[in-house]
């Protein structure tokens, strides 16, 4: 719209003028072109130097996101790699044993392969954390311990093959230096892990910036370009008003003064001159009658060789894939009498066979009463503006490429989340199975000749054996969680709450009090196991963190917020410190002291998987030694 004011309205005026040579009415606009010019670059260079520094703020802030993201994912590529090391060296550990045990010499093989690989990995390790010193030391501190355990290891190893007797403190002291190259590996996770969060942390704080930052920049841009925008328009109507009332007062010269004329049509031809964009104006029958310097640049043609040609022989335009010649724009916008454009990707090719990709207009030149008297082309140099088209189009693919590549790892991280839930329910359960079993009989059958500390040995066996597979089978129940993508189904909250007090004893008298205010539970969207799982964990955690001494008294009602179901639990026990209100909902997190009231640190962690499943939110308000309120957000059935 900007270029059409600035060029078809003085194109027309100047043509007229070569049309009054034909004794045709004259009509001629008096402008001061160098003011005019003035007024176009502000009306462009404004918004662009806007557009630019926005645009280059928001590519500093994604640039510094990504960077955040790419030391976000290398720390669980660390602890990934910390899992592997500790895997092998339990597992030469084992091997080690094996041989101690049976002799077998294929045990003494796996321990020299697991203890190389071990080291191996080890140093792999140790040069991911090049970065960060004091993470060194720790990897160090680990291969050092290893070591020193590997040494005992092939001492007791050479011992057994030598069929020399090995000392019990030997093994007691092998235990100890294992002990404490697991010790190190623990607190080198601990202290990833707490990079790794606070790498996160910042990444999601980068993130929230860059939204704050992005909209603001898009509303100041939006704001200045607008008040821009209107300023210039305040400006050029003025202008148009002037060569308004320019133009009557040259009606009233002409017949006095040809020579006023001519400087009139000076004056609209340094204004087309001075305009960057290329600009060709043509006669009704569509041949030439006036071209730019811009436009004697592109096309290769002279305004006096182009004087009176047919507009399609100077302005030839093809199809930049098909080669395919374009339909002529001047005529067309003859023949339909409105302004018209050419289509994506249009090459000019110039008389001596250079191409230029251009982007163009034509528009028709009307007189008062609707009558055409001709036609102006403008068009400009598009090459820039194709070459940053191509670059962004393989910056796309290359960014496609590279979504894909990370869903196939994706893909395959999964599959072999699957493969190890399988493994766990499969082949760990079992032995700790045996171990219940065995050490139950030992009781049982030999318990009349043990002492007491034998006893307490194997209670604390038994009770180790229970608590290690409460905690597979939770961190079953959370993979599971974490993979339903099942609809959402119609439940009644009100039957799923009374069928789980009613199945578990701890939530009914003398137990418990559990008070449910029925007439508050509607029907919700959710996922049978997902459903099951959040009110089961909330109200068994209600019942287990009671008071001592004390009943658990536990509330269950419901409440209606908009778009979403309010489920609320509350409890009379213990309560739960400000500190620890965020972090329980983590895995592996006891607000509480695990050794006096159990459990494995996963079962708020589940709820809150579960609740995510099914587009939902889980929180808490609470205060020591007054009782929890656990809500959770279910999605209202419409």
């Amino acid at each position: 719209m900007f270029t059409y004011l600035f060029v078809a309205e003085p194109a027309k005026a100047l043509f007229n003028s070569y049309i009054h040579r034909a004794n045709i009415d004259v009509v001629t606009i008096n402008s001061d072109s160098a003011r005019f010019s003035r007024v176009l670059r502000r009306a462009i260079f404004w918004p662009v130097g806007i557009i630019f520094v926005t645009a280059l703020l928001l590519l500093l802030f994604t640039v510094v996101l990504f960077e955040m993201v790419s030391w976000s994912d290398h720390s669980y590529q660390v602890l990934a790699q910390t899992r592997k090391c500790e895997n092998l060296v339990v597992s030469s550990q084992n091997n080690e044993r094996g041989f101690l045990l049976t002799g077998a010499a294929e045990f003494a093989k796996a321990y020299e392969d697991e203890h190389k690989a071990a080291d191996a990995e080890l140093g792999k390790l140790k040069v991911m954390v090049g970065d960060k010193p004091e993470q060194i030391h720790r990897a160090e501190d680990i291969i050092e311990a290893e070591n020193i355990w590997s040494e005992h290891a092939k001492t007791m190893i050479a011992h057994r093959s030598q069929q020399l007797p090995i000392n019990t403190d030997w093994i007691r002291m092998g235990r100890l230096m294992m002990d404490n190259a697991r010790t190190r590996f623990d607190e080198f996770t601990d202290a990833e892990e707490a990079t790794r969060d606070a790498r996160l942390h910042k990444v999601r704080q980068m993130k929230s910036i860059l939204a704050f930052a992005g909209g603001a920049l898009v509303l100041l841009l939006a704001i200045s370009i607008a008040y821009r925008v209107k300023k210039q328009m305040t400006e050029l109507a003025e202008e148009y008003r002037v060569a308004l009332e320019t133009i009557e007062h040259r009606h009233e010269e002409l017949s006095r003064s040809e020579r006023d004329l001519e400087e009139q049509k000076e004056w609209l031809r340094v204004t087309l001159t001075s305009i960057g964009d290329g600009v060709i104006v043509a006669d009704p029958s569509g041949r030439i009658v006036l071209m730019n310097h811009e436009s004697e640049r592109l096309t290769g043609w002279t305004q006096v060789e182009a004087l009176h040609q047919p507009l399609a022989t100077v302005f030839k335009v093809v199809n930049e894939e098909t080669r395919a010649a374009v339909v002529d724009p001047g005529a067309k916008a003859l023949e339909e009498k409105k302004v018209v454009g050419l289509a994506n990707h249009s090459v000019l090719i110039s008389r001596d066979g250079e191409e230029w990709p251009i982007e163009d207009s034509a528009a028709p030149i009307c007189d008062p009463k609707g009558n055409i008297l001709g036609v102006v082309m403008v068009f400009h140099d598009a090459t820039a503006m194709r070459l940053a088209q191509k670059n962004l189009k393989a910056y796309s693919a290359e960014l496609e490429k590279k979504v894909a590549e990370r869903t196939t790892t994706l893909q395959q991280m999964v599959s072999e989340l699957e493969a190890f839930s399988y493994s766990v329910s499969h082949d760990l359960r079992a032995p700790l199975r045996a171990m219940q079993g065995f050490s139950e009989a030992v009781l049982e059958d030999y318990g009349d000749k043990l002492d007491t500390q034998g006893k307490n040995y194997l209670e604390r066996i038994g009770n180790a054996a229970k608590r290690l597979d409460r905690l597979i089978r939770d961190l079953l129940s959370y993979t599971r969680i974490s993979r339903i993508d099942a609809p959402l189904e119609v439940f009644d909250l009100k039957k799923v709450v009374h069928d789980i007090i009613e199945h578990d004893p701890s939530l009914n008298p003398p137990a418990a009090q559990v008070t449910v205010a029925e007439a508050t539970l509607p029907k919700v969207l959710g996922r049978e196991t997902a459903l099951n799982q959040v009110i089961t964990n909330l109200l068994g955690n209600a019942a287990k963190f009671a008071k001592p001494g004390t009943v658990p008294e536990i509330k269950i009602r419901a409440e209606d917020r908009g778009s979403a179901v309010r489920l609320w639990i509350e409890d009379n026990g213990i309560g739960i410190a400000p500190a620890d209100q965020e972090r329980i909902f983590d895995m592996f997190i006891q607000a509480q002291e695990p050794e006096k009231y159990g459990g494995t640190g996963i079962g708020l962690a589940i709820v809150k998987k579960a609740a995510q499943t099914m587009r939902g939110a889980v929180g808490v308000e609470s205060k020591e030694g007054e009782g929890s309120r656990f809500w959770v957000d279910l999605n209202k059935v419409a």
